[in-house]
């Protein structure tokens, strides 16, 4: 309940903040878009250029996380490998401890 409301007045703390500074620059600036030129409002052209920034960092992150989301779908398979092969291990019968044969030649030294 308190991050909500935390949240809510950061959000309200920024959107007043935009509004001020959208009430002192009421210019308008020409834009040259290569194909045209088209006349634009100082701060919606900021915050077309703060969206657009935002975009592609959200999809040049993507490409990281579809890599890890792959990895750590391997390491999951290769975890549950290796769980098989211990529960296998665990499961298999012990050697007799008291005969001479099972003891490996280094051991017998000792």
């Amino acid at each position: 309940m308190l991050r909500k409301t935390i949240v809510f007045f950061l959000v309200l703390a920024v959107a007043a903040i935009a509004a001020i500074f959208a009430s002192l620059n009421p210019a308008v600036i020409p834009l040259d878009l290569a194909f045209g030129e088209i006349q634009a409002p100082l701060t919606l052209v900021l915050v077309a250029c703060l969206a657009l920034g935002w975009i592609l960092g959200l999809v040049s992150a993507s490409f990281m996380i579809f890599r890890m989301m792959a990895q750590r779908r391997t390491l999951r398979r290769s975890l549950g490998l290796a769980e098989k092969e211990i529960d296998n291990l665990r499961t298999m019968p012990l050697p007799e401890a008291d005969s001479e044969s099972s003891i490996p030649e280094r051991d017998k030294r000792a």
